[in-house]
């Protein structure tokens, strides 16, 4: 367990990691952004970084910050690549 994690706070305070990562594809950049709570419940966030319109792609809460990351590429591959989509939630499977 990292040391953050075991960090004690008052009842009504949160602690929340953050990390930041840049994703390419077809000459379009990604900031992505991964969130672990103290309970190791992770989610990530992915928006464009020189787009005029804004779109925000989205994980589920997830156990592994992995798994959150691999979801919001899913998403923005989904749209980079104009993909179809299948059935609501695929985005979710580990495949």
């Amino acid at each position: 367990m990292e040391s953050w994690k075991t960090i004690e706070l008052q009842n009504d305070a949160f602690l929340l990691k953050k990390e930041m990562f840049v994703y390419r594809i077809q000459n379009k950049e990604y900031q992505i952004e991964a969130f672990e709570q103290q309970s190791g419940v992770c989610y990530a966030i992915g928006t464009p970084t020189y787009e005029e319109r804004m779109v925000i792609y989205g994980s589920s809460e997830v156990a592994n910050q992995t798994l959150a990351i691999s979801q919001v590429i899913k998403k923005i591959n989904r749209d980079v690549l104009n993909e179809t989509i299948f059935s609501i939630g695929e985005d979710r499977e580990d495949s």
